[in-house]
């Protein structure tokens, strides 16, 4: 009887010892968030991003972009989803949209009222290359990563446009031509 005990505790021993050093390694997961450039956002960083969402999405009679959460979406599909080259380039774009409102309006991008951000992001829509490419860049991710988020969202696929069974309705609107029911085979040779 000890010696089934003493095998089992060995085999225990063993499984172990053979898990631990696993366990206790950072997985390669782990350490690509941890050098993502995105991870260290600050807070007027990740709010700067909330403000380009809802100026691009505002609430009006539906909800807007932070209504849904989007900025946090935009987030985390940058920091899981994109290359680090384009996470660079967001975060460079991102500190030049102050200095593109500053030049522009003669305020900081959150300071100004809804209009002239949405003018400003208007422009870098239409004439991106009056901008650095790296403000196009960020503008094009962010604009992507938005649109995707509300498409995707529970309440456009719930309330915009609403999901029907394969079959679909019925339509008796739609032409159909007659059968002959006496003879089904009319019209076949």
């Amino acid at each position: 009887m000890k010696r089934r005990t003493v095998v089992k505790n060995l085999v225990l021993l063993a499984g172990a010892a053979a898990v631990l050093p696993s366990c206790l390694s950072e997985t390669n997961d782990q350490k690509q968030a941890s050098q993502s450039p995105t991870a260290a956002l600050t807070a007027s960083q990740r709010q700067l991003v909330a403000d380009v969402c809802e100026t691009l999405l505002p609430r009006t009679d539906t909800p807007g972009a932070q209504d849904l959460g989007l900025p946090l979406y935009v987030l985390k599909m940058l920091h899981d989803c994109t290359p680090a080259k384009e996470q660079q380039l967001f975060l460079a774009g991102l500190e030049q949209l102050d200095a593109a409102a500053r030049q522009q309006q003669g305020h900081s991008f959150a300071t100004s009222t809804l209009p002239q951000r949405a003018a400003l992001l208007q422009r870098l829509d239409q004439q991106p290359t009056d901008f650095s490419d790296e403000l196009s860049g960020f503008y094009r991710i962010v604009r992507q990563l938005t649109i995707d988020g509300y498409t995707n969202s529970k309440y456009f696929m719930t309330k915009e446009v609403v999901y029907e069974l394969v079959p679909g309705r019925y339509n008796a609107h739609y032409p159909v031509s007659k059968v002959d029911l006496a003879n089904p085979r009319h019209g076949q040779s």
